[in-house]
């Protein structure tokens, strides 16, 4: 379950690591939150919690603490800036503003792995301090590639990885060439209020004839497709005619039917959408290329940050602490996420309609590109049903190509790794290159550069896809807290899409209005 969820929502939070730590090994998983509003009722956090200090220190709770408006208490170990020197565990009462950041932990982070200690300059300090204050961009760890000096984004990696247990590999397509010299150079940021823990990068090299696109497969693998063309015809459940909206990768993009959408959310209507496809058969055929762009609505960060996390509060901690932990837990929510949400693919097949294929990732920030493999079926042409919950989806193209083989993978591995503030890291490029739990941890606002050593080669004969494994945890803001609605932790049987898809709509045009403005600032 790759994609499993992402959402994000305005708050006001400061990272305690935009002044500590550039990157950092650890093998723990971290969730961190806001110092709490006036008004937060007093909670025991249960899971262990770790204190980020205005003066650069910070104050690890092994087993928990007592957070309110004003302090945070319980048995504590005090750690130097360095994270060098500590001092014995102890009571502690550590006034709330004192507080940069509060986050949960699964276990024990040894100070002594970081990777890179780096104290930024006061102005960068403040660059990051105040887009982190107004920030409510989020997404997993965010992939540039330069172009003329123009850094221009790529990709988003696992972005629906919400925990270690769903952690998993994620392959997207860039639209990068090597440089002279026959390097891939990219640039890995965590633009979010988010903890990334990045296991394993390397790049997959598609070779293939000028004329063909190069494209994954969900399921696995890669295709090449010649010809590829838009539907003959496309409308929507609620009878448009889509076609102008997808026949090609431009500014016009397809969402929901804003009637189809409020009948969904008010109960007047089914909570699905569809695309109804035809498409002229191609004789002696047996497969047809789906070819889709597409990336989720703001749908899901709406699941993520008003149900799974505002809504339950404090106890959203433990939840992300130790719930999602549990394999049952994981397991349940994966089943109903499955059920519920996704992009299925069905083919019309002696007079019914047959699911064929499914589509479950595609993050809200950045286009993916994938190829769909279809059975042949009809006569003189096929029909093709693409179904999903309202809204949920914006496609930008959706293709066909009779013209389809499937390519074999040159894998690449990492070559170096560079810090921003230009050092060399060979050791992180060494964690980098194996699949072995070694994760990099980073925190909003940083970033790194990756090289690939592909070799020379003419132009439009390779594509590469980047191989990311890794998860995230998401940062649980005060403000989230300070409203809570609930004090059980979310599960499928509170959390109807029917219910989601009326907050969306009540919160869908600011979102999309402020989302993709407010990235954290990278140093």
């Amino acid at each position: 379950m790759r994609r499993t969820f992402r959402l994000r929502s305005l708050a006001v939070v400061v990272a305690a690591a935009v002044i500590t730590a550039c990157v950092i090994s650890t093998n723990t998983g971290v969730a961190p939150l806001a110092k709490p509003t006036v008004g937060f009722p007093a909670r025991q956090v249960r899971t262990p919690l770790k204190a980020h200090l205005i003066d650069g220190t910070v104050v690890m709770f092994p087993s928990g603490a007592m957070l309110d408006p004003y302090s945070v208490v319980g048995n504590g170990t005090r750690f130097d800036a360095t994270r060098s020197n500590a001092l014995p565990l102890a009571q502690l009462r550590v006034p709330m503003d004192s507080v940069l950041g509060l986050a949960v932990y699964d276990r024990f982070v040894n100070p002594g792995r970081t990777l890179l200690y780096s104290t930024l300059t006061a102005a960068g300090m403040a660059a990051a301090t105040a887009g982190l204050a107004v920030a409510m961009f989020g997404s997993c760890p965010t992939i540039y590639a330069d172009s003329a000096g123009i850094p221009v984004l790529q990709a988003e990696s696992f972005s629906f990885s919400i925990a270690p247990l769903l952690e998993s590999r994620d392959v997207d397509r860039l639209s990068v060439n090597p440089d002279s010299t026959g390097v891939v150079r990219l640039e890995v940021r965590n633009e979010a209020l988010e903890t990334h823990y990045t296991d394993h990068l390397e790049l997959l090299e598609l070779r293939h004839d000028p004329d063909e696109y190069a494209l994954p497969l969900p399921s696995g693998g890669a295709v090449a497709v010649r010809a590829v063309g838009p539907p003959a015809s496309a409308r929507d459940r609620s009878g448009r005619d889509v076609r102008r909206l997808i026949e090609a990768a431009d500014s016009a993009v397809f969402a929901t039917d804003d009637t189809v959408l409020a009948r969904a959310a008010e109960g007047l209507g089914p909570v699905g959408d569809h695309i109804d496809l035809t498409v002229p058969r191609a004789s002696k055929r047996d497969s047809v290329a789906l070819v889709l762009r597409m990336r989720s609505s703001l749908l899901s960060t709406t699941l993520f940050y008003e149900h799974m996390l505002a809504r339950p509060g404090a106890t959203a901690l433990d939840w992300v602490g130790r719930d999602l932990s549990s394999i049952a837990t994981v397991a349940g929510l994966a089943k109903w996420y499955d059920r519920s949400f996704g992009l299925r693919i069905a083919v019309l097949d002696d007079g019914e309609w047959r699911e064929v294929a499914r589509v479950n990732e595609a993050g809200p920030t950045a286009w993916r590109d994938v190829a769909v493999l279809l059975p042949a079926v009809g006569t003189d042409s096929m029909r093709v049903r693409l179904s999903f919950v309202a809204d949920e989806w914006r496609i930008d193209r959706i293709a066909l190509a009779w013209d389809v083989r499937r390519l074999e993978a040159r894998t690449i591995p990492l070559a170096t790794v560079t810090a921003s503030d230009g050092s060399a890291r060979p050791d992180v490029a060494d964690m980098l290159r194996h699949a072995d739990e070694r994760r990099l941890q980073t925190e909003p606002g940083q970033r790194y550069r990756v090289t690939f050593d592909v070799g020379r080669a003419p132009r439009g004969t390779r594509t590469y896809l980047l191989a990311a494994k890794g998860y995230y945890v998401e940062w649980v803001r005060g403000r989230w807290l300070a409203v809570a609605k609930d004090s059980v932790p979310f599960t499928p049987a509170n959390g109807t899409v029917r219910e989601i898809l009326r907050s969306w709509r009540a919160s869908k045009d600011s979102l999309e209005r402020h989302f993709f403005n407010l990235r954290v600032p990278v140093i």
